[in-house]
């Protein structure tokens, strides 16, 4: 008991004399372990990061995009319309897209349509709106092919995946004669946006919208390339080969396809399912061919026209008294006399050889020759007494029959110089129960795809909270011991006498006691801290 009280002197002395040292901030993180640093950069950086982005954020969100991938005359004109109305703006894309305050968007963009801005592909026929007596017939002629240039380059840069266009128009003069006068020509250059294309319909559509504009302009004048100087543009004859070309490929293809069913059919029912497989090559003739035939036949001719003439002619001579008294008044005439009389018949038939015309017009894509492959498994024989089972060659009497039958239902022609060829070979065929292994994985995985998401959210929570949120709780709060134990139960526990311990109990000197309690204070100051505000509460 006299050691106990005369430690708590010790303690005063030693409280008083040596207060807690003081650190500051940086020297408690530099005794913190590695984890505790790590956690803290972390949420540094991501508390950095999401405060950069708010104020980034509420900094960008009064504007708004007011015109994006404009070119540079266009990013130029409107730039100094809003400079001449005062209006703020900010330039993004290296200039090609323009932002202003949101509350400006729309009323901005009706008073530079008003103002005609941007004009997107050069001047249009607004060119016309301002008239000057002073123009001469030259610079209204360059006036209006401008006004044409710009108003086809607005309309092609209006489709999707056009960013830019120019388009050049030759319009030669008006000549007197037609052999004089040259064929007007165009020239359109676009600039696609990045990772688009202009399909061939497309690239069609825009040479006969040029070519259907201009007058005298006809389509197969007219050029497309893009802004690599490739040459999108083709004739349309080129085009209506190349079709014609897939469309033959297709029908072939079909024909083939068509003519192995039918087969495979017939072998299906005969050697059973996937026991046989069938291959037709067919040689198909699309030319458009036209016969015209004139038959003439002279055996039987035909009256074209007929003509029939007759003459009949005689003589008539006046008879009488010759004399004076003949001729005298009052004496009657002599009667005439009538010669011999003449008559003649002509007939004139013309006839025509018949005639039999007939024109003749051949099918496209007729058949010209057939090749036919055909392969069946050979005939399996069961074993006996567990043997396993054996294939066997079919025969050729049942080959024979097979080749009869698909030669018949595919309409085979021998003169025609159709081939067909059958051979029975073993198939080698791969157990279903490997093709479900391999294949289960995938599907098993296909199936318990939603639950692996989850599960993958679920280890991200528990990744962030073992190394984020549980080092940076620990960091907050710190290993703190609470003492709520008064001085008096302090000098309680210390006068309670130790347990009972055999043998003599070992004597401190005073100096190594209180060498003793320094380490003690040192090495935890929280107990001693207490203890002293204590003292000082109690005067």
């Amino acid at each position: 008991m006299a050691d106990v009280n005369m430690a708590s002197p010790l303690n005063r002395d030693t409280a008083r004399t040596e207060p807690p040292e003081r650190k500051n901030l940086l020297t408690l993180i530099s005794e913190w372990p590695l984890s505790r640093k790590i956690a803290l950069g972390v949420v540094a950086f991501l508390s950095i990061a999401l405060f950069a982005v708010i104020i980034i954020q509420s900094q960008t969100a009064a504007h708004q995009l007011l015109y994006a991938n404009l070119s540079e005359t266009d990013a130029g004109s409107v730039a100094n319309w809003l400079k001449a109305q005062k209006i703020p703006y900010q330039l993004k894309n290296n200039g090609r897209n323009i932002w202003i305050p949101a509350d400006k968007l729309y009323e901005t963009r009706l008073d530079l349509a008003a103002s005609d801005l941007p004009t997107r592909g050069g001047v249009g026929f607004e060119i016309f709106d301002q008239q000057s007596f002073a123009l001469t017939d030259f610079v209204q002629k360059v006036n209006y092919t401008r006004a044409l240039q710009g108003e086809l380059a607005r309309t092609i840069t209006s489709l999707a995946p056009v960013e830019s266009t120019r388009v050049h128009l030759a319009l030669p003069e008006k000549r007197l004669f037609e052999k004089q006068q040259k064929l007007a020509t165009a020239s359109i250059i676009v600039t696609l946006i990045a990772g688009r294309t202009l399909d061939k319909e497309q690239v069609q559509g825009i040479i006969h919208l040029v070519a259907g504009s201009v007058t005298g302009l006809s389509p197969e004048d007219v050029k497309v390339i893009d802004a690599s100087g490739k040459v999108l543009s083709g004739s349309d004859k080129e085009s209506s080969d190349q079709n014609v070309s897939l469309d033959m490929l297709a029908f072939q293809q079909e024909v083939e396809h068509r003519m192995e069913s039918r087969a495979l059919e017939l072998l299906d029912k005969t050697l059973g399912e996937d026991r046989s497989m069938v291959r037709v090559t067919a040689t198909l003739d699309f030319a458009k061919v036209e016969t015209t035939q004139e038959f003439f036949d002279g055996d039987d001719p035909v009256i074209r026209s007929e003509q029939l003439q007759e003459e009949a002619s005689g003589t008539l001579s006046s008879g009488g008294v010759p004399g004076v008294e003949a001729n005298l008044q009052g004496n009657a005439a002599a009667q005439g006399a009538t010669g011999p009389a003449a008559s003649k018949t002509s007939r004139t038939t013309n006839y025509e050889i018949s005639k039999t015309v007939s024109k003749t017009v051949s099918p496209v894509g007729g058949i010209t020759k057939l090749s036919v492959s055909i392969l069946v498994a050979d005939k399996t024989i069961p074993g006996q007494d567990q043997e396993p089972a054996t294939s066997q060659p079919r025969s050729e009497e049942e080959l024979k029959s097979l080749e009869t039958m698909v030669a018949s239902a595919l309409g085979l022609v021998k003169e025609r110089g159709d081939a067909i060829n059958i051979v029975s070979m073993p198939f080698t065929e791969t157990p279903k129960d490997i093709i479900i292994a391999e294949t289960a994985p995938a599907r098993i995985l296909y199936d318990y795809l939603p639950f692996i998401k989850y599960g993958l959210i679920i280890v991200g929570t528990l990744f962030v909270y073992f190394f984020l949120l549980r080092p940076l709780i620990k960091t907050m709060k710190g290993e703190v011991t609470q003492h709520n134990k008064t001085v008096a139960d302090l000098e309680r526990e210390q006068a309670t006498p130790a347990p009972a311990v055999e043998g003599p109990l070992p004597e401190l000197p005073p100096d190594e006691m209180i060498l003793h309690l320094r380490k003690e204070i040192a090495r935890n100051q929280v107990p001693t801290a207490y203890i002293i505000k204590s003292w000082i509460q109690e005067g």
